[in-house]
């Protein structure tokens, strides 16, 4: 294929298929990353910032216009290799059944239930988890008229990856990015796998400073975490329901910029906790990004897990859009989300305001 009249004009295109392919098949697809791409392949040093370069990404644009004409001339290849949107793992299909050992090496490895749990999430977790999510190949689009399916819809008809993102804590002594992401937005990514896994549907994840916006240009996007998020809070900013600063109770708090109503965490605790708490959910068509983004972030971290779980929950979008305008799904959609908490467990999420537009 490298030698193929497709690749033969780019020696960088022939070292940058060849390091992601090489990187999967050893094993080491989690560590395919933009910065470790601009390393390997392109010489970058340690100043490499994927945000102010778009190097990588426009590459990958030019290896995936030569695979495409490689398999126009080539149309009876053994092997199939891609390089989904939003991402840098390829996926390797075999026309016949590869052997024994090739196939083991396709096959995604098995995750530890330990490292979902709700305690810690690390790094290398989710970025098995997202290769998982990848290996789905034909979404399957559901034509219920439900409303959770109807919700759904504009995403799975994009075709494209959703982007999962997650924002990491800071270190309590240095203030520092961490390996870790908060309980809550850990287990509402347990969520939203199930819930695409279940639709076959394919997804990326990211996490803290990994996402950038021209990622958010390409495919949907499922933003969770709220004041944690520097995206969610950048994508409702100037919404209608948006997170502020309350100086009334010194605290953080969603506020409804019509009405002027302020909703705040019931009883919280220095720890972050709290009894009650209120978080946005929003299905929003980005017109600065042109892409759907899908956004789910309490006050606290189980806000966030409350929240999100109503994105999965036909009854609560059924009550979501209870009197909603005719062709809703085709509309904007933001609701305040109420969640009881319990311990670390959050209850059913309560919608107690919407708006669309």
């Amino acid at each position: 294929m490298l030698n193929s009249p497709a690749f033969a004009r780019s020696r960088r295109s022939q070292q940058f298929l060849r390091y992601v392919v090489r990187e999967a098949l050893e094993g080491r697809g989690e560590s395919i990353s933009e910065w470790n791409i601009a390393s390997e392949v392109f010489e970058r040093g340690a100043n490499f910032n994927a945000g102010e370069y778009s190097v990588v990404r426009v590459k990958a644009g030019e290896v995936r216009r030569r695979l495409a004409e490689y398999y126009e001339a080539t149309p009876a290849s053994d092997v199939k290799i891609e390089i989904p949107l939003g991402g840098y793992l390829p996926r390797i299909h075999y026309t016949e059944r590869p052997s024994a050992k090739a196939a083991s090496q396709q096959e995604a490895p098995p995750i530890p239930n330990e490292q979902l749990t709700r305690r810690r999430f690390v790094w290398t977790a989710g970025a098995s988890f997202g290769a998982l999510g990848m290996a789905s190949l034909i979404p399957l689009l559901h034509h219920n008229s439900g409303p959770l399916d109807l919700l759904w819809r504009p995403v799975f008809a994009t075709k494209l990856p959703l982007l999962i993102f997650l924002p990491v804590l800071n270190d309590r002594v240095t203030g520092e990015p961490s390996v870790s992401v908060g309980i809550g937005p850990a287990a509402a990514l347990r969520k939203a796998s199930d819930f695409l896994n279940k639709h076959n549907y394919p997804y990326n994840l990211r996490f803290g400073s990994d996402l950038t916006f021209s990622e958010l240009k390409e495919q949907p996007s499922l933003l969770l975490g709220g004041f944690s998020s520097a995206w969610t809070m950048a994508s409702t900013r100037g919404l209608r329901f948006s997170y502020v600063w309350s100086d009334d109770f010194c605290a953080r708090a969603i506020v409804d910029s019509l009405t002027n109503k302020v909703w705040h965490p019931v009883n919280a605790k220095p720890s972050g906790y709290a009894d009650c708490d209120y978080g946005i959910l929003c299905r929003l068509f980005n017109p600065q990004s042109g892409q759907i983004e899908m956004i789910a972030g309490g006050i606290t971290t189980f806000g966030t897990e409350g929240v999100a779980s109503a994105f999965f929950s036909p009854d609560a979008i059924a009550a979501a859009v209870k009197g909603a305008p005719p062709n809703w799904e085709t509309k904007n959609f933001e609701a305040v989300v109420r969640v009881s908490i319990t311990g670390m467990t959050p209850s059913v999420p309560e919608v107690v305001a919407v708006h669309f537009w």
